[in-house]
């Protein structure tokens, strides 16, 4: 695992040196890949304590930890400040609700929900209740660590965008539930970071063209996890452009390019590249660190701080994320281009501006 950064260095030294509240006291509910990560995490983080959890079993560096096969009894036990989830986009919702009824702070995982109405519902209880609720941001991250740092010689306005992510089966979270489960297949699973990122830049798309396909099993309905995804979009200034993402495809690779006239810039999993039109670097920014590990660092400075607003902001893009989702298995389907903004519609919520 990649070392802290300077910051996230200065953090924990505060909470070696008795951090005013002390760590934040945490369950932690989750399985799949997402546990492990989780695990990792959690060894480098001094600002979070876990002291319970369910889902997997397998403890890891966790196994003194009470485990509870329920995730309900562990919402219930003694001295809980928060809890941490990530397993399925729904249950996570679920649980969710249950913990900030008790008055327990959130932490999750993305994708929001499993529906763009089921999200909208998770953003509309979000922002009614007093407790700090999370869903992690991997685009703050980006920002934060290197998109800032970039000397920009002007405004970037990308005439074309092309994401490409592809990861071997083991990454997805949940292989081939449905998608009142998991929110879809390769494209939410593998490729939700770089959509978070794609919409902070481009915003939504006026219409989508999609094609999708599962060929690994049978018996699952396409459209609701698909093994590879190509989708086409078109925004209303005549810019364009092109997603693909797979389950078991290489190249492996996370990968979302903006070109404009004079200047491209790559986002890739390990750094922010600005290009010049003939090819050379014009700058270039590393990610370090861990994405979750700065997560939950921040999600313990938002609990201490009681910083509700600022852990809510990305909630709106997370929605949009949902849109975006569900239009390219809606336009799958139909075969016809399709529109984000349908579901705002459909749903009586306001579309974000350009």
């Amino acid at each position: 695992m990649p070392s802290p950064t300077n910051n996230e260095r200065k953090s924990q030294e505060a909470a070696r040196q008795g951090r005013p509240g002390g760590p934040v006291r945490v369950g932690l509910v989750a399985d799949g890949p997402s546990l492990a990560r989780l695990m990792a995490a959690l060894d480098n983080c001094l600002l979070i304590q876990p002291l319970a959890r369910a889902g997997d079993p397998a403890g890891g560096s966790l196994r003194e930890v009470p485990w509870f096969g329920d995730p309900r009894t562990l919402l219930k036990q003694p001295g809980l400040e928060a809890v941490l989830l990530a397993t399925s986009p729904h249950q996570d919702s679920a649980l969710a609700a249950m913990a900030a009824e008790q008055g327990l702070h959130v932490w999750r995982l993305p994708p929001t929900a499993a529906s763009f109405a089921e999200a909208a519902e998770v953003v509309t209880r979000a922002r009614q209740v007093p407790t700090i609720y999370r869903v992690a941001s991997w685009w703050e991250y980006v920002s934060d660590h290197a998109w800032r740092e970039i000397h920009w010689p002007g405004e970037l306005t990308p005439l074309f965008s092309d994401l490409r992510a592809s990861a071997p089966p083991a990454a997805a979270q949940r292989p081939h539930g449905g998608n009142s489960d998991t929110a879809g297949g390769a494209l939410a699973q593998v490729g939700y970071p770089l959509l978070e990122a794609l919409l902070a830049v481009r915003g939504l798309p006026e219409t989508v063209a999609a094609a999708i396909g599962c060929y690994r099993t049978t018996g699952v309905a396409a459209g609701e996890s698909e093994d590879t995804a190509v989708a086409v979009l078109r925004y209303s200034d005549g810019g364009a452009a092109v997603l693909r993402a797979s389950l078991g495809v290489p190249p492996f690779e996370q990968c979302l390019a903006h070109h404009g006239r004079d200047l491209s810039v790559l986002l890739t999993e390990d750094e922010v590249q600005l290009v010049r039109a003939d090819g050379g670097f014009a700058d270039r920014r590393p990610l370090s660190g861990d994405f979750v590990a700065s997560e939950l660092l921040r999600f313990a400075e938002f609990v201490r701080g009681q910083a509700r607003d600022r852990a809510l902001a990305p909630l709106e893009r997370h929605l949009a994320v949902q849109a975006l989702l569900e239009t390219v298995y809606l336009a799958a389907r139909t075969g016809h281009p399709e529109s984000p903004r349908k579901f705002y519609q459909v749903q009586g919520w306001p579309e974000p501006q350009p």
